[in-house]
């Protein structure tokens, strides 16, 4: 006599995995669905300029920097504006004692007789040209020191052109002493903090 097993007994298992393939498919399904919606949620709007400003600019101000590098850090091509034979060579030599990375060097075009230096810099170099600004000039020379902005400028050196009434450079000890009595280096015209 052969015996036959129940049918409750048979049917269970492929039922089984059935519930357990339809369940994986469910679980599957609400993952992908998942994906798919932070991927739409974070994605940045095609029709949003490429970078947004940061928080406390307005429409047309730049962004800038006003962090102030250290002297390992800072960039500086350094220029003679004056008459006096190879001052942007004894000028570089200098910045490179007290530790400032030194790019181009050579002289300037346009003379500078009435003032210690020019420092023209853009949104990168806000601060630098601050700390640059400590090195050549006393605090009663500010009005000898022309800063020239460039907002489309993407470098972060300065360019330091010594002008006529340029004495000497500061050692550290006097740049940090300046840099305690100018402070924070301030915004140019039509910038804002980045």
């Amino acid at each position: 006599m052969t015996t036959t097993a129940a049918p409750e007994t048979v049917e269970p298992r492929p039922a089984r995995r059935r519930i357990r393939l339809a369940a994986l498919a469910v679980v599957a399904g609400a993952v992908v669905a998942l994906v798919t919606t932070v991927l739409i949620v974070t994605a940045p709007d095609p029709t949003s300029p490429p970078s947004a400003l940061p928080a406390g600019c307005r429409a047309g101000q730049t962004p800038v920097s006003l962090d102030i590098p250290t002297e390992k850090q800072a960039q500086v091509n350094v220029f003679n504006g004056t008459a006096t034979s190879d001052l942007a060579g004894t000028v570089a030599a200098g910045l490179r004692d007290r530790g400032l990375n030194v790019g181009a060097v050579g002289n300037e075009q346009t003379r500078q007789p009435g003032k210690v230096a020019v420092l023209r810099f853009g949104p990168d170099a806000v601060g630098a040209a601050h700390l640059v600004r400590g090195y050549v000039a006393e605090a009663e020379e500010e009005d000898k020191v022309a800063f020239e902005f460039d907002p489309a400028r993407r470098t972060a050196d300065v360019d330091l052109v010594v002008g006529g009434q340029y004495k000497l450079l500061a050692t550290s000890t006097e740049m940090r002493h300046r840099m305690a009595l100018l402070g924070r280096p301030a915004l140019p015209p039509g910038t804002c903090r980045r």
